[in-house]
């Protein structure tokens, strides 16, 4: 009966035997390791691509591709196993600590596929939730199961003006909806806005339909980078969330970078009579 020298449970013969089957674990060992050459390929290919698109993609290009392949993820799907469908650990504590009790009213951009929206629908809040990509939005309101939440279509690039999901779409105007008593720019989504005028504007605009906390989270620090999982993205620390909240007229309550994560809670500063 022949042994298997790839057997973890398998001694190693003496003699000539054990030199053979120590060959051919060599042998294998070597050939597993050349592999590396795939992976050193893959990530050179992986930054020339992200340096062509950089280069030669014009601006609207990144809205397109990013709700693109938002909505090809399974994990931004409520009806696929894959979906995620918790809150992380930096929002339930942001959740417990800065949020007023339900039924308070939340905002949430860029809302995936409902993720914050469920969690948050099922303690009690009222939530009204838009995202930019529309299959995306249309995914999350066929999984709603509460009256608690409302799915509308729209980015922050266009904020206070947001749309239905009808056909043909009907034009909200979110002002007509404030004030919301607490707001949450979904996961990382601070990330995708490509330019420090942009976050400003988008932070002044949720700002003056907020009364309460604003939650912010942003990919951590790194270059501005284009991958095909996430489309454009650029690495924010947690000072440079409250720099620009405090150029958008906000004010900080608290900053972290805990959990992999950069993350801040703003509001909005109070009016002085």
């Amino acid at each position: 009966m022949m042994t298997d020298p790839f057997d973890p449970t398998h001694t190693l013969p003496k003699g000539r035997g054990m030199w053979r089957s120590r060959l051919i674990l060599s042998c294998f060992a070597q050939i597993v390791r050349s592999t590396v050459l795939v992976d050193k390929a893959y990530n050179f290919f992986d930054r020339m691509r992200s340096r062509a698109v950089r280069s030669c993609a014009p601006d609207a290009f990144y809205d397109v591709y990013n709700d693109l392949t938002y909505s090809r993820q399974a994990i931004y799907r409520p009806e696929a196993k894959a979906f995620r469908s918790n809150l992380f650990a930096f929002e339930e504590r942001v959740i417990t600590r800065h949020f007023p009790p339900p039924p308070a009213t939340v905002l949430i951009g860029a809302a995936g596929g409902g993720r914050e929206a469920f969690a948050l629908a099922r303690r009690g809040y009222q939530v009204m939730a838009f995202e930019p990509a529309r299959s995306v939005a249309a995914s999350m309101a066929s999984a709603c199961r509460e009256s608690r939440i409302e799915t509308l279509v729209g980015r922050y690039e266009g904020l206070p003006f947001v749309s239905s999901l009808a056909e043909p779409p009907v034009v909200v105007d979110l002002r007509s909806r404030a004030p919301f008593d607490a707001a949450i720019l979904g996961w990382i989504s601070f990330s995708h806005l490509r330019s420090d005028e942009r976050c400003i504007e988008t932070l002044r605009q949720i700002g003056a339909l907020t009364i309460g906390p604003i939650l912010v989270s942003a990919h951590p620090v790194g270059s501005i980078s284009f991958s095909v999982h996430m489309g454009y993205y650029r690495g924010l620390s947690s000072a440079e969330i409250g720099r620009l909240a405090e150029r958008a007229g906000l004010a900080v309550l608290y900053l972290d970078e805990t959990d992999n994560w950069s993350y801040a809670v703003l509001c909005a500063r109070p009016t002085r009579q």
